[in-house]
């Protein structure tokens, strides 16, 4: 029992270091069985870490973090529903990186002249609601590492609005806060 446990832990170890990803596991070296020595694979970053390339996992994992994303943002009302209407273009988030990222709304700031929004939504997430904001952090996406297929995703804006003066034009600002985790 103890021979096939033993042949058992080297073949799964052997495994995992000739794997390309790197696994935190131990192994036991136990003269009782024969073993008197182990193998340790070690991995090294030299210079500064390239979070585009795949390779070892630095030791602070947010550093896999390599998205690119727009500065600025619009949405607007329609004529055509007598801007009630909230619409946008859409704008796209990249990962860059070799891992996969997630990406979160986690919330708005500085919110300005909200007033006569209704509704305001990012890709059917809730931001604001009656003027104020009613956002709790959400998922909006997972895109995969730059060699997956899914490294760029979307969103937009919709909503209502209530203007007291459709005639006049208002300006209401806020900061979308995003918030990126590695996939590892």
């Amino acid at each position: 029992m103890k021979k096939a446990t033993a042949l058992l832990s080297t073949a799964t170890i052997v495994g995992i270091l000739a794997s390309s990803i790197p696994a935190f596991a131990e192994q036991v070296v136990d003269g009782r069985t024969g073993q008197t020595t182990g193998d340790v694979t070690v991995n090294g970053i030299i210079g500064e870490f390239d979070n585009t390339t795949p390779g070892p996992n630095p030791e602070l994992t947010d550093d896999w973090i390599n998205v690119t994303i727009p500065t600025t943002a619009l949405f607007y009302t329609t004529a055509s529903s007598n801007h009630e209407e909230i619409v946008s273009p859409t704008y796209t988030i990249t990962n860059n990186s070799a891992v996969g990222v997630t990406t979160y709304v986690s919330g708005v700031d500085t919110p300005t002249g909200m007033s006569e929004i209704d509704l305001l939504e990012v890709n059917g997430i809730e931001l604001f609601e009656n003027g104020a904001p009613t956002v709790s952090e959400t998922e909006l996406f997972t895109l995969q590492g730059n060699q997956g297929s899914t490294t760029v995703g979307s969103f937009s804006f919709t909503g209502d609005a209530s203007p007291s003066n459709a005639a006049t034009e208002l300006n209401p600002s806020f900061n979308l806060v995003l918030r990126f985790a590695p996939v590892i």
